[in-house]
């Protein structure tokens, strides 16, 4: 099966967390990583967007990528990202990778911060409903959500002080309308 532009340039961005992952371990530092799989997937990109078909991408990318490590860092080609050749990623796609960001960070919490976290997002509980429903001091409640907030900031890498949901609700605000009747608001939300 060929790939072409549109099924390609989705798969590619599927492909770009096994691609780092590579050029993490061909490199010699992290920003070297970087540069690496980025001069890969433009490279693929190109092609994708000339038409030229790939049977199967993850391989050719991986190799392309690969090829890249092999050459010096004078040789390589350096090309200016533009509004012209830059890769566009719809926004529903980003909707998705920042919920699934958020969904492995929510699972790495311990599972005391955890179970209280949950009945608060989705039900809306209150400290005093919580320590009641969790038979907990209110202060074991609040220390414990602190902590929770604190250890998901940092690993979604949000600035201290910034709460989670203001991750989704930038994407959401960038987002088109998707078809159909209106999601309703999130709690806490207006």
């Amino acid at each position: 099966m060929n790939i072409h532009s549109r099924d390609g340039e989705s798969e590619l961005t599927c492909l770009i967390p096994q691609l780092e992952r590579l050029a993490r371990i061909l490199a010699p530092s992290p920003e070297a990583a970087e540069d690496l799989a980025q001069e890969a997937l433009m490279q693929v990109w190109r092609r994708l967007r000339a038409g030229g078909g790939i049977v199967d991408l993850r391989p050719y990318l991986m190799t392309v990528l690969r090829n890249a490590a092999r050459k010096p860092a004078q040789e390589r080609q350096s090309e200016e990202l533009t509004e012209r050749n830059a890769g566009t990623v719809p926004a529903h796609q980003l909707i998705r990778l920042a919920c699934e960001d958020v969904k492995r960070a929510l699972a790495r919490l311990p599972e005391e911060q955890r179970e209280l976290l949950a009945p608060l997002l989705a039900e809306g509980l209150s400290y005093g409903e919580l320590a009641r429903r969790f038979d907990l001091p209110a202060g074991t409640v609040m220390s414990r959500l602190s902590r929770a907030r604190e250890r998901l900031c940092r690993d979604l890498d949000l600035p201290r002080g910034r709460a989670v949901s203001t991750l989704l609700d930038e994407l959401d605000a960038n987002a088109p309308p998707l078809p159909g009747p209106a999601p309703p608001p999130r709690p806490g939300t207006n």
